[in-house]
């Protein structure tokens, strides 16, 4: 016959409650932890300034008109890229309007300039703007279809896409 001394069993009850009461603790030290652990200041600034087009520093005052020689420079990429009217990205599956934003902040307003951009800056204008997760590489092949005009193949590309990514 054995016998179990009341007090043994109360000790062990007891170091067993607190080992549970640490855990909990710890548990929730954690979760406190999880939750409230800042994000990267530089990412909200970034995501700002990329939405937010800069602002041109003010030129200087031109020289009286008998003074200055003709002057007659071809027109700047931006300026030419004024000239063509921007195209709906947001046609584009996977782009929203907040995306798009960012897009137009790099200079991409249409869907020939999207269709040829570089990857890597598009990519890096998105994660500058927080969304590092984000794939342009199917926004590019859909523009390339909707500069060329394709706009059956386009369809049919963009039923087979779930966020501008390939489904299946």
């Amino acid at each position: 016959m054995m016998l179990v001394y009341p007090r043994a069993a109360s000790v062990w009850s007891t170091i067993l409650w607190i080992l549970i009461i640490i855990l909990l603790i710890l548990l929730i030290l954690y979760l406190v932890w999880l939750f409230t652990r800042k994000r990267e200041k530089a990412e909200t600034g970034r995501a700002e300034a990329a939405i937010r087009p800069e602002v041109a520093p003010p030129s200087a005052p031109a020289p009286p008109a008998e003074m200055a020689p003709p002057v007659t420079t071809p027109p700047t990429p931006t300026e030419a890229a004024a000239e063509v009217p921007p195209d709906d990205l947001t046609r584009i599956e996977g782009i929203g309007p907040k995306v798009a934003q960012v897009l137009n902040s790099i200079g991409i307003t249409t869907f020939a300039a999207l269709a040829n951009a570089d990857y890597t800056k598009v990519k890096q204008a998105l994660a500058d703007a927080g969304w590092p997760y984000m794939d342009p590489a199917g926004w590019i092949e859909q523009a390339r279809l909707a500069a060329e005009g394709k706009w059956e193949e386009l369809a049919a590309l963009q039923e087979r896409l779930k966020g501008g990514r390939q489904t299946s």
